[in-house]
């Protein structure tokens, strides 16, 4: 029987012609080749991409982008972003995909609130896709050779002219173009410089804040009177059963309310922002100073209070939020363009300039806070400024 067996697959064939069995073997071989690219297009459509359950919110907020809906008709479907075009490459997406279908089919994603929690870890996986391939599947569509900057805003223009002299990738600048950016663990962010918390602080001495503080009038933190910034400067007073005294010295301009409280005489770095109804009532703070300043002619009173605290909010040193700001400019504000030096600009000029930018990148507004702070604090007339 083995003899047989081998016999059947190694002598050549006496009773059927080579040129019946290359013919035979040539048809299966395009039928099966035809049957593949058709199965290969079938999970490429975009009714295949969406019969998953967890791929209707996507569609959703695909449908709100001028990707689904235009003037001109021109849409992408999702295999035009998120499969290659490349043949080899194609079919590499293809058995990566495989992990994307077991998920769906081991219920991943099938409780409530699923989605947005791997949400962030799909979009980096993507990311990352484009930034290694330059974005190759959206110029498929927006070709650099192909556009008529001279047709484009003027702050288009500027964007889009260096961009195309070194072939940048479109989704260094477009993240959360077609879908919804991943929303920030509000948790991992209180918690992100937990442990540099000194939780035995002593009297007198200074500390700085480490994220949003909220300030009370009392130690049982029920009067709320507003909330300090992350790393801002004061005083430790006293430690409370159930909260810190802090003392704050800072700069408030007379004018309404004045209920911002800045870092520094002329400089809007906003240290705390006090309750309206709190400032209203014509609260006893201690006027240290008024000076008027010569840009503007409004009155500057520099000003101390005390207010409680909630523990665990106080750290010694400030550079752990400082190396993790600039790390965030450094990466995220070097995407489209090559980021100002910082002591190029003054602390009030960084303003306007950083709200121009963080839309282009995907910080979080509390790390947008934390980045702007970082750039007024380190700006040209900043103490050791370098210029």
């Amino acid at each position: 029987m083995i003899r047989a067996i081998k016999s059947f697959f190694t002598k050549p064939a006496n009773k059927i012609g080579l040129g019946v069995l290359v013919s035979i073997g040539f048809v299966a071989g395009a039928v099966s080749w035809h049957q593949f690219n058709k199965a290969m297009d079938k999970t490429s459509s975009e009714e295949f991409c969406v019969s998953c359950h967890s791929m209707q919110k996507p569609l959703e907020e695909l449908k709100q982008t001028v990707h689904w809906s235009n003037k001109s008709g021109v849409t992408a479907t999702c295999s035009s972003c998120h499969l290659p075009h490349d043949y080899t490459e194609k079919y590499a997406r293809k058995v990566q995909a495989s992990r994307e279908v077991l998920a769906e089919m081991t219920g991943k994603y099938k409780d409530e609130g699923a989605f947005e929690k791997h949400r962030l870890e799909m979009a980096e996986r993507e990311w990352a896709r484009f930034a290694a391939n330059g974005s190759k599947e959206c110029k498929a569509c927006h070709s650099y050779e192909r556009m008529n900057f001279e047709k484009m805003s003027e702050a288009a223009r500027k964007a889009m002219i260096p961009a195309a002299e070194k072939d940048q990738s479109c989704m260094d600048c477009h993240k959360g173009i077609a879908h919804h950016l991943p929303k920030v663990d509000e948790n991992a962010v209180k918690s992100k410089f937990d442990q540099f918390v000194n939780k035995s602080p002593n009297q007198g001495k200074s500390y700085y804040t480490k994220g949003n503080a909220e300030l009370f009038l009392d130690e049982g933190l029920s009067q709320a009177i507003g909330q300090l910034e992350t790393a801002v400067p004061v005083a430790f007073v006293k430690a409370g059963s159930n909260a810190d005294l802090v003392e704050l010295t800072m700069w408030r301009k007379e004018k309404g309310f004045g209920r911002i409280w800045y870092h520094d005489f002329g400089k809007n770095i906003t240290d705390a922002v006090l309750t309206k109804e709190f400032m209203a009532n014509e609260p006893k703070f201690e006027v240290l100073e008024t000076r008027e300043d010569p840009i503007t002619g409004l009155n500057w009173q520099k000003v101390k209070l005390q207010a409680w605290i909630g523990k665990a909010q106080l750290l010694d040193d400030v550079t752990p939020i400082w190396a993790n700001a600039e790390n965030q400019y450094k990466t995220q504000c070097s995407t489209c363009h090559r980021q100002p030096d910082v002591a190029h600009f003054d602390s009030n000029s960084w303003i306007g300039l950083f709200n121009g930018m963080i839309g282009f990148t995907n910080m979080d507004k509390q790390t947008g806070k934390e980045v702007l702070r970082y750039l007024q604090m380190h700006a040209s007339d900043s103490e050791g400024a370098k210029h």
